[in-house]
């Protein structure tokens, strides 16, 4: 797990993303999995459905086999930010914002310490097969300790 300051800069946290998204274009979804806590209400996630999530462009769950049957296809790769020419563009579009949840807000999306987020990263135009998709990453940003904080991986779906 990786943790930053809370005053920790978009650059500092887009390091942090595309160290993810290498790890997840070289295939190795155990290192990328253990990067970020998860906290999905609906899903508890593994690197095998993180893997299953990119080859069947955001259907976590599917076997390659069971995907092929049912999509026509499976073979979606995530692709390397660092040697893309869309780069700055996906950069660009992943959105960081802080705010602060309400005890309500919380409750109604199955938070269970609510008071601890700070805000979400939406990570748009997730590349796959060398091109920008509609694949997007969510993450929350929650205090961790005094003065730090942690990404914490929501899911990776299709918006």
């Amino acid at each position: 797990m990786h943790i930053l300051p809370q005053n920790a800069s978009r650059e500092d946290i887009l390091n942090l993303l595309i160290t993810w998204t290498e790890l997840l274009a070289q295939e190795k979804y155990d290192e990328a999995f253990v990067m970020f806590p998860c906290d999905c209400p609906d899903l508890e996630w593994t690197p095998w459905l993180l893997e299953s999530a990119i080859y069947t462009y955001g259907c976590p769950g599917y076997t390659r086999e069971e995907a092929e049957r049912e999509f026509g296809s499976a073979d979606y790769k995530a692709t390397s930010l660092l040697s893309s020419p869309y780069k700055d563009e996906v950069l660009e579009a992943i959105k960081i914002e802080y705010f602060t949840l309400t005890q309500e807000q919380g409750k109604a999306m199955l938070l269970k310490d609510y008071e601890n987020v700070i805000g979400d990263i939406h990570y748009d135009k997730f590349l796959l097969n060398g091109k920008i998709s509609d694949l997007t990453a969510r993450f929350w940003l929650k205090k961790w300790e005094e003065d730090r904080m942690v990404l914490v991986f929501q899911d990776l779906h299709v918006m």
